[in-house]
């Protein structure tokens, strides 16, 4: 039996047919795991990502655009994925880790609790992308191969916007 096109199960599935659906997430569901096992870090939340994007792909497929290869919308869908349940994780993180923090100093005096919370104030008022790669690198604790990947941009990039973003804190907080 001769294999389907990736075009002719896309056709098959806008039409309809799960059956065709079923055969393009066997083609890529390895890969996809992987790529957000490398991102996240932990195996069920890999799984469960990994299982979104194929839900939010089935759901937005009409919107697929053949110029793209199916492999490529389908990372970056599961990309967009990882980084909203990395957030997810940092603000669980960032709670506990203050949680923590208070708990092991017994009362954090006034000046730190008020520089850790003028920190994240500013944090917060980064660029997005720089919010990204601070919480990815401090708060995660990724590589910058790993931000690059999650964020579907060139290391350099990664390590310029990190660099950026602590000028910009750095001006902040000064």
């Amino acid at each position: 039996m001769q294999q389907q096109s990736e075009a002719e199960l896309i056709a098959q599935s806008l039409a309809g047919d799960t059956t065709a659906y079923g055969q393009l997430v066997d083609r890529y569901k390895q890969a996809i795991y992987y790529h957000c096992f490398a991102i996240v870090r932990d195996e069920d939340a890999a799984e469960d990502t990994a299982q979104e994007t194929f839900i939010a792909a089935f759901y937005a497929l009409k919107s697929y655009k053949a110029q793209y290869r199916l492999s490529t919308w389908l990372f970056k869908i599961a990309t967009n994925k990882c980084l909203n349940q990395l957030r997810k994780q940092a603000k669980t993180i960032a709670a506990d880790d203050e949680l923590l923090a208070t708990i092991a100093s017994a009362a954090p005096s006034p000046q730190q609790h008020a520089e850790a919370v003028e920190l994240h104030e500013a944090v917060q008022r980064l660029a997005p992308k720089y919010r990204a790669v601070i919480s990815l690198h401090y708060w995660q604790g990724m590589a910058y191969q790993d931000i690059a990947v999650a964020l579907d941009a060139p290391v350099n990039s990664v390590r310029v916007w990190l660099l950026r973003a602590k000028q910009q804190l750095r001006k902040e907080l000064s």
